[in-house]
């Protein structure tokens, strides 16, 4: 028989030494890798990850916010567990009383905190407009909204010729469709009017054949028109009609207009250009030389004075046919009009309108 194979007294020492220091070391780890505190009432606090931060800068982040003990450590647990590379931006409600593997896990599957805002954008709202409610919600800053439409992509790449000869400011007037979205704030201008002008297209695009979105006309209309110019005579109706009832009538009114060669004569257009709308217009600013003018210049104006609703847009589409060539409001607060087939009934209707005062 072997004799039993007995270790120096020395080698029993380094061995529980190492022993010693193996334990010590797992045991600190797992500390490291252990809640920061077990206090279920602790403050929760709103970390933003933002995009392109690596797992070694999380974990700085995550350490400086007092929500786990060591970056270094987290960042270890990170490689070990394949989550490094793949945590997602975002914003994150956390806790130091979490375990900094439940962290990786909701930062690896994306648990972000919803912080979008509803934000209503009304029909017939220009885009200075638009531009104002967005900072108000601040969603995005005003000045800056309004510096990156003017470069900002088109809905169609045809509508670049469209636009060419409005003022930057205006070519995408028509385009950012109006309805309820929902933004975080801090949005960047670009994701707003992504947003907005890919809402245009889900809207228009059913409403129209092939042909039009690709820059023909639309020959079945009272007058053959593009979809820049369905959406000019829109924006009018928009800013036109209140009542929902009238639009399809306040377009077919504007069609008889426009196959007589009759000026439009729509106020909407001159308060367009105006630095603010105004209730009555003087006889010098339906004068003012502007291509948006209806009341110095023949056919549409140069662009949309507004962003029409779905209601003006289908309006436009398909319109009234009626023996009328003019309208004017009743202003008795039911936004309704009075049209008329001829000038002198206008003009006796305005006199009915005035005198019922």
């Amino acid at each position: 028989m072997l004799g039993r194979i007995r270790l120096a007294p020395w080698r029993l020492k380094l061995a529980a030494i190492a022993g010693l220091i193996i334990v010590t070391g797992l045991l600190y780890g797992l500390n490291l890798l252990s809640p920061v505190t077990r206090n279920p009432d602790v403050e929760i606090k709103r970390v933003v990850i933002p995009a392109g931060m690596t797992a070694r800068q999380i974990a700085q982040l995550l350490e400086e916010e007092g929500i786990i003990k060591s970056s270094s450590a987290f960042h270890i647990l990170s490689r070990l567990t394949s989550a490094s590379g793949r945590m997602q931006a975002g914003v994150y409600d956390m806790a130091p009383n979490e375990a900094p593997k439940h962290l990786l896990e909701r930062l690896y599957s994306g648990d972000t905190v919803d912080l979008a805002v509803r934000v209503t954008i009304p029909e017939g709202y220009t885009i200075k407009q638009i531009a104002q409610v967005l900072a108000e919600k601040q969603i995005v800053g005003q000045e800056e909204f309004l510096d990156y439409v003017k470069s900002a992509p088109l809905p169609y790449d045809f509508l670049e010729a469209a636009v060419a000869e409005r003022e930057p400011e205006r070519r995408l007037e028509g385009y950012l469709f109006p309805d309820t979205y929902h933004f975080v704030p801090g949005s960047s201008a670009a994701e707003v009017v992504q947003a907005m002008t890919n809402r245009f297209k889900q809207v228009i695009e059913p409403l129209l054949p092939a042909e039009v979105l690709q820059g023909g006309q639309l020959t079945d209309l009272p007058v053959p028109l593009t979809l820049d110019q369905i959406i000019i005579l829109a924006s009018i109706v928009e800013k036109e009609a209140v009542v929902d009832g009238e639009r399809p009538t306040i377009a077919g009114v504007f069609y008889n207009r426009l196959q007589i060669n009759q000026r439009l004569q729509s106020c909407a257009t001159v308060q367009y250009i105006l630095e603010k709308p105004k209730p009555i217009l003087s006889d010098a600013e339906m004068a003012i030389d502007s291509p948006y003018n209806t009341y110095v210049n023949d056919g549409l104006p140069i662009g949309p004075v507004a962003n029409p609703g779905g209601a003006s847009i289908r309006a436009v589409l398909d319109p009234e046919d009626t023996p009328y060539y003019y309208f004017v409001a009743k202003e008795d607060g039911s936004g309704e009009h009075v049209f008329s087939k001829t000038f002198a009934e206008h003009q006796a209707a305005i006199r009915s309108i005035r005198q019922s005062k």
